[in-house]
């Protein structure tokens, strides 16, 4: 809403199509298996419809109306998503689209690394409240883990 008229705006997504910019999506296990479906497709075929009645097309296609949007090159996804299981309790976004991706499991900081981390998001909060932090979720991980 835009002086109190409703207004259209392009998603993330078109506009990192139309523009050749990184999409992350965050969370990908939490989406449902219908959505991560449709962006396979995108990323698979490099076409995709979108609810609005325009299509993406693959990049180099001619557009042949205003209803097709040419993605561009240098369009990227990044997807962020927890390892299947317990305790996220997603879906199994690797089995959808593991074939399509590159895949990088990255492990949680060591201590001092996430001491150093944490220092920056509150850097008011004393040095022991943060290690109990630290203490509290390395034991919750190490329950999950087992």
């Amino acid at each position: 809403i835009a002086g109190g008229r409703v207004e259209y705006a392009d998603s993330a997504l078109v506009r990192a199509v139309r523009h050749g910019r990184v999409l992350v999506v965050d969370e990908a296990d939490k989406a449902p298996t219908n959505v991560t479906s449709v962006l396979r497709t995108l990323l698979d075929t490099g076409s995709m419809w979108l609810s609005d009645g325009r299509k993406i097309v693959p990049p180099g296609t001619v557009p042949e109306s205003d209803k097709e949007i040419v993605c561009h090159p240098e369009f990227r996804t990044i997807f962020l998503a927890n390892r299947p299981g317990f305790p996220f309790l997603g879906n199994d976004f690797y089995a959808v689209m593991g074939d399509l991706l590159s895949c990088h499991a990255v492990d949680n900081p060591d201590p001092a690394s996430e001491l150093a981390l944490l220092k920056q998001y509150g850097p008011d909060v004393s040095e022991d409240i943060l290690l109990k932090l630290i203490d509290s979720f390395s034991e919750l991980r190490a329950m999950s883990d087992a």
